[in-house]
């Protein structure tokens, strides 16, 4: 709310800009700096590209209908740069654990957009608050693990 003229007027949340680039599994694979793969997220298989040109994390829209709980509303509305500088509006957030296959878990907020091939960008929201870094000559991400520990995820290679 503000106060405009007087009166008390509902102010419009602000847009929020992101990006995130269609890329077939295959591309990604063949990507020389990028480290994608496919792992087990929540039970699933799923392709996960870690994309540090990506400000937010995202999910597809098929994959989010799997999700079972962990549904919420974005503070502001997110307008996301897609591909061939076409937009999507996005407003929904899941907030989901993700456990990996060594027992840690990791918690993201994963917006869903329409996504073809990958199922998953992670992105630096996701990849800042975890300290990861991303060594693309090697396909791996290190990882801050929530234990203290380190996590080294290694992604497919062409």
């Amino acid at each position: 709310m503000r106060i405009t003229d007087g009166r008390l007027v509902k102010a419009k949340a602000p847009v929020v800009k992101s990006r995130a680039f269609h890329l077939t599994t295959e591309d990604a694979r063949a990507a020389p700096d990028i480290v994608a793969g496919t792992f087990l997220f929540n039970g699933m298989s799923v392709h996960v590209l870690f994309d540090s040109g990506a400000t937010r994390s995202f999910v597809s829209l098929a994959l989010s209908k799997k999700f079972r709980y962990g549904l919420g509303t974005l503070n502001s509305p997110l307008k996301v740069e897609i591909i061939d500088n076409r937009t999507v509006n996005a407003m929904r957030v899941y907030q989901v654990r993700v456990l990996n296959g060594v027992g840690e878990r990791f918690r993201v907020e994963l917006v869903p957009i329409p996504l073809q091939g990958l199922k998953v960008i992670i992105g630096m929201d996701w990849l800042g608050a975890n300290g990861a870094m991303i060594d693309c000559e090697h396909h791996l991400v290190r990882v801050r693990a929530p234990s203290g520990g380190e996590l080294v995820i290694h992604g497919d290679r062409e």
